[in-house]
């Protein structure tokens, strides 16, 4: 029995604008596309629910744990301006995303203080973009 890894790729996607066939996308090209899709998709961070209170409640968690990401412990600055290669930005986290559980968007026991490498990690991880 043939293993879905065997397959070959389709001869062609069909670019419904023009009509015309379009090459397959592979590797890091259909990884890019497959991002462009799901960003396209998402919304804004306001409708995400990222409003006004969360970025009270981000501020003074990040304060309260001490400017510090609790995974790798890397000193974290609060905006992007502040930010240099040496002290990257916080993210604060939920553990359970928002959502899987609206309920907990502002509850501090579900946020966690990571600077930037460690939430790009974790996203792509959640989102199935992560490699290996």
């Amino acid at each position: 029995m043939p293993r879905l890894t065997s397959l070959k790729p389709r001869l062609a996607t069909l670019d419904t604008r023009t009509g015309q066939a379009l090459a397959p996308l592979v590797g890091k090209e259909a990884e890019q596309a497959r991002k462009r899709r799901y960003e396209d998709t998402r919304g804004n961070a306001r409708s995400r629910g990222y409003d006004r209170d969360w970025e009270r409640l981000r501020d003074a968690v990040i304060i309260e744990r001490g400017c510090r990401c609790e995974r790798c412990g890397t000193i974290v600055v609060l905006r992007k301006r502040e930010a240099t290669e040496t002290t990257p930005v916080a993210h604060v986290d939920h553990e359970e995303s928002i959502q899987d559980r609206p309920d907990l968007r502002l509850e501090r026991s579900n946020l966690r203080v990571l600077c930037e490498p460690c939430h790009n990690r974790r996203t792509a991880l959640d989102q199935g973009f992560a490699r290996g």
